[in-house]
């Protein structure tokens, strides 16, 4: 944990926008382990300038009410800059079964185990999202779904002054063969596809889009989809493009592409196929790094999640602070 919150000094330090936590309470032998919301409580602390942000939070594995609470609570003390980043998140079918039964929350008389929420995680993680946008929103709610069920609740002086941005995840690339990061989703008809999942969540949800596994072209033919559709529910909304990506800014390209791998592989497990790591890796020397950036925020990208593909996290950080960056043109 000391290592992240010095991460995060040394990211303000640098000149970066924000800085990124991921979310992983089982199975991770990495600082994903630690709960979100408290390690960026502790980071606004610390902190003046830069965002805090998740990347990607499982709301569905959460109470709603208790997590709004939170959130509403980590937004106040930072003064607004809070992120949330929301998914679905991905894993081995056994690791997403594990945390219903662990962590879900159900509602009162709900004859169902938290086993078999995991058939019904997708309403399950729309109703946190909606139980959680209407608890910032109104100074009083009652709450009457499927899965969540309560009267007349409040988060009272706890409420935002404004609505906390969120951030939806949807999309996925699913590997030529299993292995590595798996979508418990994966059969073998889908392999070698990249698949947008339902993007009508970014639009009913949240403010913004956030995928991965994409080239440019890809993410501004998958983004028009969503513009279509915030236009027709939204019209007056402008909606957040956010891109995750893993770095490694190297002067031989291949050297870099094979650090993302062996990150990759020591935070999800071997193998990790070639085809991931393609369409997960932006590296190379700065200059071509930067261009490759440069791709994505001219199809509208202005939101970056980088992920460093390298035991040498504070060095990189380095190098795309003093090499990348200037080099973008914003």
């Amino acid at each position: 944990m000391s290592d992240l919150i010095h991460a995060a000094d040394e990211a303000e330090a640098m000149g970066f926008d924000a800085v990124w936590v991921h979310d992983a309470m089982m199975g991770r032998r990495t600082t994903a382990a630690y709960c979100p919301v408290t390690a960026l409580s502790t980071i606004a602390g610390r902190t003046k300038r830069i965002r805090l942000c998740t990347g990607i939070l499982t709301p569905q594995v959460r109470n709603p009410v208790q997590l709004a609470n939170q959130w509403a609570t980590l937004y106040e003390i930072s003064e607004g800059r809070a992120i949330m980043g929301v998914g679905m998140g991905a894993g081995t079918p056994t690791l997403i079964k594990r945390e219903f039964e662990g962590l879900a929350a159900l509602k009162q008389g709900q004859e169902i185990s938290p086993a078999k929420l995991y058939g019904k995680r997708g309403k399950v993680f729309d109703e946190c999202l909606d139980v959680m946008r209407q608890l910032w929103s109104n100074d009083k709610i009652a709450y009457h779904g499927d899965y969540f069920d309560f009267n007349e609740i409040t988060l009272g002086a706890a409420i935002p002054a404004e609505m906390p941005t969120v951030i939806v995840s949807s999309g996925i690339y699913f590997p030529t063969e299993p292995g590595g990061p798996v979508h418990h989703a994966w059969r073998e008809e889908l392999a070698g596809r990249w698949l947008p999942g339902k993007l009508n969540r970014v639009v009913d949800y949240g403010d913004g889009w956030i995928t991965v596994h994409l080239t440019p072209e890809e993410y501004a033919e998958n983004w028009k989809k969503i513009e279509a559709m915030g236009a027709e529910k939204h019209p007056d909304k402008k909606f957040i493009q956010a891109f995750n990506c893993f770095m490694n800014v190297n002067d031989d390209p291949r050297k870099g592409w094979e650090g993302i791998r062996d990150h990759l592989e020591d935070f999800h497990g071997p193998p990790i196929r070639d085809d991931v790591v393609d369409r997960w890796a932006v590296t190379g020397p700065p200059e071509q790094v930067a261009a490759r950036i440069q791709e994505y925020m001219d199809v509208g990208v202005s939101v970056f999640q980088f992920v460093i593909g390298s035991p040498d996290q504070f060095g990189q950080m380095r190098r795309i602070a003093d090499e990348v960056l200037p080099l973008l043109k914003r």
